[in-house]
């Protein structure tokens, strides 16, 4: 489904990625730190048609420090005619990454961009696909192999680097450009 995204100065034909109203294609899952036995946590909640919010709190407790979430697609996407991603966003002055990747398992690479929007207005985050870094448990892989947009299967959202305290990152529906 097709719509246009001004940025001000022209507009541009896009398609959703993430939409976080009805019918979202994306069934979210907290993955925190728990996995190294840390105790932090964090959600993704709709709050309009076409906005959610990542919201939490990091904690050091355990050899914690980093939320985050992963929604798996319905299917895999092919993105390959698209140059990248764009959404609005409002956060709390963290620094925040969106994640993809080709496999649904959890455990795969992530290709990761972090970004840190304004707090007190929407600001427009334009992420090209050329722009992910490589990840694999926070730490970039030299020798992965680039993203394949042509079959995009799981989105994630995290907010880490030890940014103890809440967090609350406002979002509008993801899409491609």
């Amino acid at each position: 489904m097709g719509f246009n995204l001004s940025n001000g100065h022209h507009q541009e034909q896009t398609r959703t990625l993430v939409a976080f109203g009805p019918g979202s294609q994306v069934s979210w899952q907290s993955l925190g730190d728990s996995v190294m036995g840390g105790q932090s946590d964090g959600v993704i909640d709709c709050f309009a048609e076409d906005a959610g919010g990542f919201h939490g709190t990091v904690r050091l407790d355990n050899g914690g420090g980093f939320a985050s979430v992963k929604g798996d697609l319905r299917t895999p996407l092919d993105a390959s005619g698209w140059t990248g991603i764009v959404l609005m966003a409002m956060g709390d002055g963290k620094t925040y990454k969106i994640g993809l990747r080709n496999d649904t398992d959890r455990s795969s690479t992530v290709y990761q961009y972090s970004f840190t929007p304004d707090t007190d207005q929407w600001s427009r985050v334009e992420i090209p696909f050329r722009d992910f870094i490589p990840t694999w448990r926070g730490r970039t892989v030299m020798d992965a192999e680039p993203l394949d947009t042509g079959n995009l299967a799981s989105v994630s959202v995290f907010v880490s680097e030890r940014q103890v305290g809440a967090f609350h990152l406002k979002m509008k529906n993801w899409v491609l450009y």
